[in-house]
């Protein structure tokens, strides 16, 4: 028995090899150092439980072959991929490592999502994009200085700049403090909206995604850096639409040489570097911004501002990582939080007896529509933030969330070792009837503290929901998010009657995040 579990166990340790060529020694062993040291389990439960070895899935050959032309999983995005492995393996498979990777297993048991956030320590395990890790602390040492970010750091390293990072990040108060500029954006936009619409059909003459990125842009380089790029206006930044076209590069490359099996830890392929170089010209922009804000900020330092953005609140803690963390929003800050609310905004605009209500809650808080948003006025909106909750349930910006075991789990009868990843499938079953009575409509009413139209809608299980995790490693912007999704829509639902006119429903692409793609067309048709 201890025989089998050590090579078990042995096999999952492959998570202490570097998760590319080069690491130094001292890199390599951070994973392990972050595991349970205890003996292995021998209680009764664990001497019950299967195997590991038994786990349902495919030998490393065989997964191989899947992504071959004519294979299984070949030119399947993310979400496709996923479905296909559970329509073959059922709702607990294992993955088998590939390229230097450890093996993951993929559930979709609530129960496991339990058990593996309720042993995941003070500093859970989550890896990142390795392409992205190699390139700050390997490709680029002399720009980053050794920090990857809480995207790549794991253990008391990250521990140190989640500490740093969280009172100016987490905390409401700190957060809604920009409500006042975050509401002035969300005017711009929809005064640039009506610019664009047509008076009589109601239509935009341009992308509507592509205008919500240069929102969700503005949004986001006011709070990290107190900068306005004029995005919405007639000059805007140059730069931007640069940045913007790299992001998607970006997210685009990372599904390829992170997700997909690769051989870029062993050999750099051309495709990898141009990849590479894709990471330099993001860098060089967000730099650019950064160092910029910082000039700023010294010509005014002797100005007392009460509200203080994030870059210059932790300028004040770190500089290394006050220039990391910026960086990090201005990335982050753009496809996922746009991807959200083009969701949201669909699934109001294809209820119009849901968007009637949150209508109608907008309309106590402004009674006149051009009036500001304020702390007080915001504080009455149980509506609007439950259809953000319940467009985030059908549709979340990823499929699951990933961790790293600590200790030795049993997951759905299995023996799963320390060292293990494990992939929670989320967005699943948050659309199975299991789950969410009705989970096919878009009911924000079951998201309401009092309702009596469907008390049995919502989950009973708090771990299906989770579209920004959960514990320590909670995604760090989700504050923010909820403040740009909120002021937008409220200063577009209390403008406009939205519907849809797609000729399908909306679509999305799934690479490490689920994106709308295709037909996005709206009607906006201004309310009495």
């Amino acid at each position: 028995m201890e025989s089998c579990y050590c090579h078990a166990l042995g096999q999952q340790l492959r998570i202490k090899r570097s998760l590319f060529v080069g690491r130094t020694l001292e890199q390599q062993q951070v994973h392990l150092e972050l595991l349970d040291t205890s003996p292995p389990r021998a209680d009764e439960d664990w001497l019950k439980a299967k195997s590991y070895n038994e786990v349902p899935g495919p030998s490393n050959l065989r997964v191989l072959s899947y992504f071959l032309p004519g294979g299984k999983l070949y030119n399947m995005n993310l979400i496709q991929m996923n479905r296909r492995m559970r329509e073959m393996y059922g709702d607990i498979y294992r993955f088998p490592g590939l390229m230097g990777k450890s093996d993951v297993i993929f559930t979709y048991n609530p129960l496991d999502f339990e058990i593996t956030y309720r042993n995941e320590g003070v500093w859970p395990i989550r890896i990142g994009l390795e392409s992205f890790t190699y390139y700050r602390k390997v490709h680029r040492p002399d720009i980053f200085g050794g920090i990857g970010g809480l995207v790549s750091e794991q253990g008391k390293e990250w521990a140190d700049i989640r500490n740093k990072v969280n009172p100016v990040l987490m905390k409401v108060k700190n957060v809604r403090q920009n409500l006042q500029q975050i509401d002035r954006i969300s005017k711009e936009f929809v005064d640039k909206l009506e610019t664009l619409r047509d008076p009589q059909s109601h239509t935009l003459s341009t992308d509507f995604h592509d205008l919500l990125k240069k929102w969700s842009f503005e949004s986001i380089s006011f709070v990290a850096l107190n900068t306005r790029m004029g995005l919405l206006t007639d000059h805007p930044d140059p730069n931007a639409a640069t940045l913007a076209k790299h992001m998607t590069d970006f997210f685009n490359n990372s599904f390829k040489y992170d997700v997909q099996p690769s051989i870029w830890p062993y050999y750099k392929t051309p495709g990898f570097k141009k990849f590479l170089q894709t990471y330099d010209h993001i860098t060089e922009i967000t730099t650019s911004y950064i160092e910029a804000a910082i000039r700023r900020f010294e010509d005014s330092q002797n100005q007392n501002r009460d509200n203080k953005c994030v870059l210059e609140q932790l300028l004040a803690f770190d500089k290394k990582v006050a220039v990391v963390m910026a960086m990090d929003m201005l990335m982050a800050g753009i496809d996922t939080t746009s991807s959200a609310f083009v969701t949201i905004l669909y699934h109001l605009s294809r209820n119009p007896t849901k968007q009637a209500k949150l209508r109608q809650e907008l309309q106590g808080i402004l009674s006149d529509s051009s009036a500001p948003l304020t702390a007080e006025n915001t504080k009455n909106m149980p509506y609007l933030r439950a259809c953000i909750k319940e467009g985030l349930r059908i549709t979340s910006i990823t499929p699951g969330n990933f961790r790293i075991t600590t200790k030795d789990l049993i997951l759905s009868g299995y023996r799963v070792p320390r060292g293990t990843g494990v992939l929670m499938g989320v967005l699943e079953l948050s659309n199975d009837d299991q789950y969410f009575s009705q989970s096919e409509k878009f009911m924000p009413e079951r998201w309401l503290k009092q309702d009596s139209v469907c008390p049995e809608a919502r989950s009973r299980n708090p771990f299906v929901y989770l579209p920004f995790g959960f514990g320590p490693r909670t995604c760090i912007g989700k504050r923010i998010a909820e403040l740009e999704m909120e002021t937008l829509l409220a200063r577009l639902l209390r403008k406009y009657q939205v519907t849809w006119l797609g000729e399908t429903p909306l679509k999305y692409e799934s690479t490490i995040i689920l994106s709308p793609y295709g037909d996005i067309r709206f009607k906006f048709e201004p309310t009495v």
